[in-house]
């Protein structure tokens, strides 16, 4: 029975050679959408899956839970760096830990190779708690605090395909400089671990760095902290004693306020939107993998939907054989079950296709988002499940109506040919509403994207950052140097210096005026640093290039600080910060921080300046026409001055506009793809429809021609079904894109264009005019043929 159900399938699919091709190619390319989809979902799914779960089930990770003097909740999974340790040594139940962070710098080889990389920090038990693939060296050398264990592919990148084991590395932070030597290589986990990691060394270093006493509790800077108890269950008990430094934080740290620590089991893998801070990798929130998710099964329901249509549209040309099979002694479950076979058989070759498909789409889709990660990361068993199960729900989808649908017939009436099938149906109808209604809200989001990334282009952000040049200096003497060597350049019209820069970012802090605590976000800037970005002083004075006082009690606010607190006389206004003093000398203009939804908070910016170890970004005012030259002029005199340093600038166009730029563009090219793939495959399905419908109602149009009905009148009387059916998906679809926008562009951007009725409305119309046209050259052919011909073919 089997082998006949697979014979029937195949012949019937070959005679049909053009439904064959063109579901395959519609559906192969839905599959290979979905697939794209599934990478972001493997990444969740596999989360983690490179470690062993036996060697792991023991160590938990440090979670903080924090309160904002508005009594707001938050968490960070670090902890403070000196606790780990002193927990260790007071607290039963701990066999070991490590801490992890990180930080940028230069590493090379102290000749002619050096790079800008994020280097971390670890403890020496890190490779005893998790085992990487070591590739050269052992384990034992990370226990020499002078050793640094490589990726491969820094390896690579740094020594070409000479041996690096212990070859000699120099790296600067800041101001310090090392010397280390290369202990081991080890293969670079996927992206979708907790740890993935281009450099190790001892987090001794860092707490050289930054001078970080063992008993510093007071020291803002944390790392994540993954401790592994004696036994799992203890974790309970482990916590509580481990709460008992948060009295011992708090009188350290006043600034801020920890509430408990967490032991959260490190195979409970968080979500990245659930910890503010970490140095660990998280797995991919909900909400953006549900857009994904979304928009691959809207795809993947046009493509079903479509192949739906079609196979109903060709039952008109096995009315007998059904008729025949049924005679014959067939029941109607092997009716359903050989079309269910051959819709099968045409979803298996659409998975081929589309496998195939996937090897040029998903490594392009990764590139958009710059994800380091591919098909080749994923794991091959869960793949095939995936893809089996995406096979039974086409399968379901597209195949369960058309096989029901085709058996339900009586056998006595298909053979005297009694029997006629319908043009449309109401489901065949109410699938052609839905798959016209998301070519329209994809049409929407491609539309609304395009347009906002124009829109973003004109944002007033309060300054021109199309004058000004970023350099990263890692350190004050490298500053004073640069500078010294670029400002008699006369392109230069002004130079600052600053650690927290716009578009950059700058970090939340309570601050006190009076009685009343609220957050504001902070800025640690040169003197001369409003002038350099060219922001307006519209009250009082900025602050004074070398003055002590000013460097130790004045401070300058933003609009929105002042409007927030209501001050009437913002000069002269005392505040609290960090346990200082600070007078408020002057008011800066408003600006613009970040296209994107930070959170930005409406209590306004706070700036005092920044100490000399905080000279971290050099910034330089130029025109418009000369950012180009002058940055190629700088890079001169870098490269003469630091030759050993990698030199790095960007102006404030690219670091304000970088990102903004790329969303906008992946989504538009994603949203238009699919509006491309949705609109030809909701018009195959459409035209074959129209095309039945003209098929049955031949002689009805032969008769009306006859009468003296005119061509246009035919086309209108036959449309007129279509019609109501694309213009309930222009209501629906332009409903559906409004809300799918509004929602995205919300959660993506703090500024944003507003979606307009005008837009949507073209877009409906612009998808009514593609499915109309398509009905209308099928009804014409029809309508235009001699009445005399068709008459006598009926």
């Amino acid at each position: 029975m089997l082998k006949n159900y697979v014979k029937i399938a195949i012949r019937n699919l070959l005679k049909n050679k053009s439904y064959l091709i063109i579901n395959s190619l519609g559906m192969g390319v839905a599959i290979a959408c979905c697939m794209a989809a599934y990478l972001l979902i493997a990444y969740n799914v596999e989360f983690d899956s490179f470690f062993d779960d036996s060697k792991t089930q023991n160590i938990v990770k440090v979670m903080t839970h924090l309160e904002h003097q508005n009594g707001e909740h938050y968490q960070n999974l670090v902890a403070p760096i000196v606790m780990p340790p002193i927990a260790n040594e007071g607290i039963s139940g701990i066999k070991r830990y490590t801490r992890i962070c990180s930080d940028g710098g230069s590493i090379g080889d102290g000749k002619d190779k050096v790079f800008s990389e994020q280097i971390s920090f670890a403890d020496s038990t890190f490779f005893e708690m998790f085992d990487f693939n070591l590739l050269q060296g052992t384990y034992t050398n990370f226990k020499n605090p002078k050793s640094i264990f490589l990726s491969d592919k820094l390896a690579k990148k740094l020594f070409a395909d000479e041996d690096p084991l212990d070859k000699t590395l120099i790296l600067n932070f800041r101001n310090k400089e090392f010397e280390v030597f290369v202990g081991g290589i080890y293969e670079r986990p996927p992206l979708n671990t907790s740890f993935f990691l281009e450099a190790v060394m001892r987090i001794e270093h860092y707490i050289d760095i930054y001078d970080i006493g063992p008993n510093e509790w007071e020291e803002w800077r944390e790392a994540s902290a993954l401790i592994e108890l004696m036994d799992i269950n203890q974790k309970g008990s482990v916590e509580e004693q481990l709460n008992a430094y948060v009295s011992v934080r708090n009188e350290a740290k006043k600034d801020t306020k920890t509430t408990s620590y967490e032991l959260i089991p490190f195979n409970e893998t968080l979500y990245q939107d659930e910890a503010n801070y970490s140095f660990l990798n998280s797995k991919i929130p909900v909400f953006p993998l549900m857009i994904f998710m979304t928009l691959a099964f809207i795809i993947l329901l046009i493509a079903c939907f479509n192949l739906t249509n079609t196979t109903v549209a060709l039952t008109i040309k096995r009315l007998k054989e059904i008729g025949v099979r049924k005679v014959v002694g067939a029941r109607r479950s092997q009716i359903v079950t050989q079309f269910l076979f051959e819709m099968v058989f045409t979803i298996l070759l659409s998975i081929i296709v589309g496998l195939a498909m996937s090897s040029v789409l998903v490594p392009e889709f990764a590139a958009m988002w710059g994800l380091e990660y591919g098909l080749g990361d994923l794991n091959g068993i869960n793949m095939a499940f995936a893809l089996l199960v995406l096979l039974l729900i086409s399968a379901l989808l597209a195949g369960v109506f058309p096989a029901l649908h085709n058996s339900k017939f009586k056998p006595v009436a298909l053979l005297k040919g009694a029997t006629r099938v319908k043009g449309t149906n109401p489901l065949t109808r109410i699938l052609l509403v839905v798959q016209f209604s998301l070519s329209v809200i994809v049409l929407v989001g491609g539309v609304i994207f395009t347009l906002n990334a124009d829109f973003q282009k004109n944002v007033s952000f309060g300054y021109n950052l199309k004058k000004v040049l970023t350099v990263t200096v890692p350190s004050e003497s490298v500053y004073n140097k640069l500078k010294s060597a670029i400002q008699q350049n006369s392109k230069i019209e002004a130079i600052s210096v600053t650690d927290h820069h716009i578009g950059y970012g700058s970090y939340d802090n309570p601050i006190q005026i009076d009685t009343s605590e609220f957050r504001t976000h902070v800025y640690e800037v040169g003197s001369n640093y409003f002038s350099a970005m060219g922001l307006e002083i519209v009250e009082g004075r900025g602050f004074i290039e070398d003055s002590q006082s000013d460097a130790q009690e004045s401070a300058l606010v933003d609009e929105s600080f002042v409007a927030f607190n209501k001050l009437e006389n913002p000069i002269d206004t005392r505040v609290v910060f960090q346990e200082q003093r600070y007078r408020i000398v002057g008011v800066v203009q408003d600006h613009v921080n970040s296209l994107f939804n930070q959170n930005d908070l409406e209590e306004g910016h706070f700036y005092r300046i920044a100490k000399k170890e905080q000279y971290h970004l050099l910034i330089a005012r130029v025109a418009e026409s000369d950012l180009e030259s002058t940055k190629a002029y700088i890079e001169t005199k870098w490269k003469e001055l630091f030759p050993n340093q990698p030199f790095e600038s960007q102006s404030q166009e690219e670091i304000v506009f970088n990102g903004a730029i790329e969303t906008n563009r992946n989504l538009t090219q994603i949203f238009l793809f699919i509006t491309l793939l949705g609109c030809l495959l909701s018009v195959s399905g459409i035209y074959s429809l129209a095309n039945l419908n003209v098929e049955k109602r031949t002689k009805e149009i032969g008769i009306r021609k006859v009468l003296g009905a005119s061509i246009g009148n035919i086309i209108r009387l036959i449309n007129k079904e279509f019609a109501i059916i694309l213009v309930l998906a222009m209501i629906f679809g332009g409903i559906g894109g409004y809300f799918l926008t509004n929602i995205l562009l919300e959660d993506i951007y703090a500024t944003h264009i507003e979606v307009g009725l005008i837009t949507i409305v073209l877009c409906g119309l612009f998808i009514f005019v593609i499915g109309i046209s398509t009905t209308s050259g099928t009804i014409f052919k029809a309508a235009a043929a001699n009445p005399a011909t068709t008459l006598r073919d009926e």
